[in-house]
């Protein structure tokens, strides 16, 4: 069943990263109409909330749990840097997207609220 597990892991990966190659790249990859440009985002955005609320979130032991949570902190620390690179690089050449602070804020802002939280 693992083995099977690591290969559902590859497809959905797989699947995510050409679904936003196309997205980002629309006229490189594809010529999209705006009617198959919103599936497309749409799909992109199901399948990322899909990945990124459900799957594998129900450890089963203490290791997988711990696995989870290692997994969880290097993908914020990784999300957090490429937020601060591209907010810097954007804001070097004064076009910066709201978004971009936005986003890192709110990543932040939760990060410090949790562990207050939890530390009371």
């Amino acid at each position: 069943m693992k083995k099977y597990k690591s290969l559902l892991d590859i497809v959905l990966l797989a699947l995510l990263v050409f679904l936003c190659l196309t997205a980002v790249l629309p006229r490189t990859i594809v010529m999209p109409s705006p009617l198959q440009m919103l599936l497309l985002i749409v799909v992109f955005g199901l399948i990322s909330a899909f990945l990124v609320l459900v799957w594998r979130e129900q450890p089963s032991d203490e290791r997988e749990a711990e696995n989870q949570q290692l997994a969880s902190c290097m993908a914020y620390l990784a999300g957090c840097s490429v937020l601060i690179i591209t907010m810097l690089v954007q804001g070097a050449s004064h076009k910066l997207d709201a978004a971009i602070p936005i986003t890192l804020l709110i990543m932040i802002l939760t990060k410090v609220v949790t562990q207050q939280l939890k530390d009371k």
